[in-house]
Order: structure tokens, then C-alpha cells, then sequence
């Protein structure tokens, strides 16, 4: 854990030296796809930078459905923070009590990102070179904002792998100490499903 910990805090976002970490993870040898359904959480107290995200990891970056909370208000995209170096794409802004609807999918080293909430759609696809996807990650990515809000909800996530889900699905990882719940995952084919997984819900 300490070796992912100094990975992701020397590969993602602005001013990462000072982010905490909060997270819930699933490992495989490869992901195809990953989707589910996020419920937007309250804002943290103005300041700061929070970022809340599902993602999958490789060893070269992180391919994200980032909800950025920076201004003040949510402002939820797509894109993948590595090598290769992508321009960020699509999204929309949403508000506390919103379901986003989130959706990676592949096809060789090309994916396709689709988010949905309230009538707003958003897709991008991105064409991620030389990437192993192994880490299915629910995040909370946090410089000079305590953990403090929540709960981070995510229901009806599904997440496919190369391999099969019975081998992968029921070993849960997380980073950080804090209150999290992973409730109703199961295995079927490559394919683990998970009720509800609960982030910050003491």
C-alpha cells in the first residue's frame, strides 16, 4: 500500500504533495470496462482542492470521471492524467443529491467515457496507448480539504476484467483510514457487480 500510496501521490492533479487519500480498490490483471451510478455528495467548505472520482489505474496513469469541486461548485469529466499526455474532455456541472450515471469502455487501447445526469450527456474518447488498466479505483483525492463531507454513494457498479470476476471480485483494498462500506458484490463471469459501495458514512 505504500508503494501505490507513493505512486498516486507523485502522478495525479495540482499540488498533489499535500492530497490525502481516500480510497476503495479492486485489482486484476486487466479491466475492459468499468460503469455505475455516482451520487453527487454535499460540497466541502469553500478552499482547497477536492477531487472525487471512480478510475481506472495503470502503470502509466489514470483513466477518471472526475467531479472537481475547485469553484465552488461540482463540475464532473472525463480524461486520463499520464503518459500519453491527453487533453482533458467532456463534462458538465452538477449538483449535491445528482446521480451521474458513468460508463468506461474499450476497445484495444481505445476508450470510450460516457457521462449522464438530469439530461446532460457528456462523451469523450481517448486513445490510451501502451496502458494496462489493473485498478479499478473509487477516490477521494483531497489537498487542504479535510475529509469532512459525504457520503460518497455508488450504486449498481459493474466492473469487467479480462479474467474471472470470482478470482478478484471479494478481495477490497482502500487507502486512508476512514469510515467506507462495500455492500452486495458478487461474481459472475468476468464481471464483479456491487450494490452500493458508501465512502465517508460514519
Amino acid at each position: 500500500m505504500l508503494i501505490l500510496a507513493t505512486w498516486l501521490l507523485s502522478l495525479l492533479a495540482v499540488s498533489v504533495r499535500a492530497a490525502n487519500w481516500y480510497t476503495v480498490e479492486w485489482d486484476a490483471p486487466t479491466f475492459t470496462a468499468m460503469s455505475g451510478d455516482m451520487i453527487v455528495p454535499k460540497l466541502p467548505q469553500p478552499g482547497g482542492t477536492p477531487y472525487v472520482w471512480p478510475g481506472l489505474q495503470s502503470s502509466n496513469g489514470v483513466l477518471q470521471a472526475v467531479l472537481d469541486g475547485r469553484s465552488g461548485v461540482w463540475w464532473i469529466g472525463d480524461g486520463f492524467y499520464g503518459t500519453p499526455s491527453l487533453p482533458w474532455g467532456n463534462g458538465f456541472n452538477v449538483n449535491p443529491g445528482d446521480t451521474v450515471h458513468f460508463s468506461f469502455t474499450s476497445s484495444e487501447s481505445v476508450w470510450t467515457c460516457t457521462l449522464s445526469s438530469n439530461g446532460k450527456t457528456a462523451s469523450t474518447t481517448l486513445n490510451i496507448t501502451g496502458s494496462t488498466m489493473n485498478r479499478a479505483i473509487f477516490a477521494a483525492e483531497l489537498t487542504n480539504v479535510p475529509f469532512n463531507f459525504g457520503p460518497i454513494t455508488y450504486t449498481n457498479v459493474k466492473i469487467t476484467a479480462t479474467t474471472a470476476a470470482s478470482n478478484w471480485c471479494g478481495r477490497i483494498a482502500h487507502l486512508g483510514t476512514y469510515p467506507y462500506t462495500v455492500t452486495g458484490n458478487t461474481a459472475s463471469g468476468n464481471t464483479c457487480t456491487i450494490s452500493k459501495i458508501v465512502q465517508n458514512n460514519g
